[in-house]
């Protein structure tokens, strides 16, 4: 019998590593379809624009794979065979990209506020992607606080 069975520990609830791969996935689909010339959520005209550059298309092909190796990872952090993986590099590679999603969504934040303050603000505009950013931060932070709060021997 377990300890976790007797009731001596909390069970996890890897939810939040669920969630957070959920959230990666669906990125990484929609830079998938945006690389292959449908634009989705996007302005087109822009979008036709912006894909039309090397550079850009080859960004968005890095973010590709960026989701997909962040998918796997997340769930890694959550679930009893992601301590195959050394603690400290599944943590430091989790800090990493939780680290970008969390810069990404404070820029987003004070270009936010700045054009609050300006008057030049339209909600219009921000989208749904900037939310989007706001909630993969807070995902994927709240999945790395969670594995590094839990004991090595859990």
């Amino acid at each position: 019998m377990s300890v976790s069975a007797v009731g001596l520990t909390p069970r996890r609830r890897p939810w939040v590593a669920y969630a957070a791969a959920s959230w990666a996935l669906i990125f990484c689909a929609f830079h998938i379809v945006w690389a292959a010339g449908w634009y989705v959520g996007l302005d087109s005209v822009q979008a036709r624009v912006a894909f039309a550059k090397p550079w850009f298309m080859a960004y968005d092909l890095v973010v590709v794979g960026m989701c997909a190796v962040a998918v796997p990872l997340a769930l890694a952090l959550g679930m009893q065979w992601g301590r195959r993986v050394p603690r400290r590099v599944l943590g430091s590679l989790a800090g990493i990209g939780t680290g970008l999603l969390v810069l990404r969504a404070v820029a987003s934040l004070i270009q936010t506020a700045y054009l609050l303050v300006t008057g030049q603000f339209v909600l219009r505009q921000m989208g749904i992607w900037e939310p989007w950013f706001y909630m993969g931060a807070i995902l994927f932070g709240s999945n790395l606080w969670s594995y590094w709060r839990r004991p090595r021997s859990a």
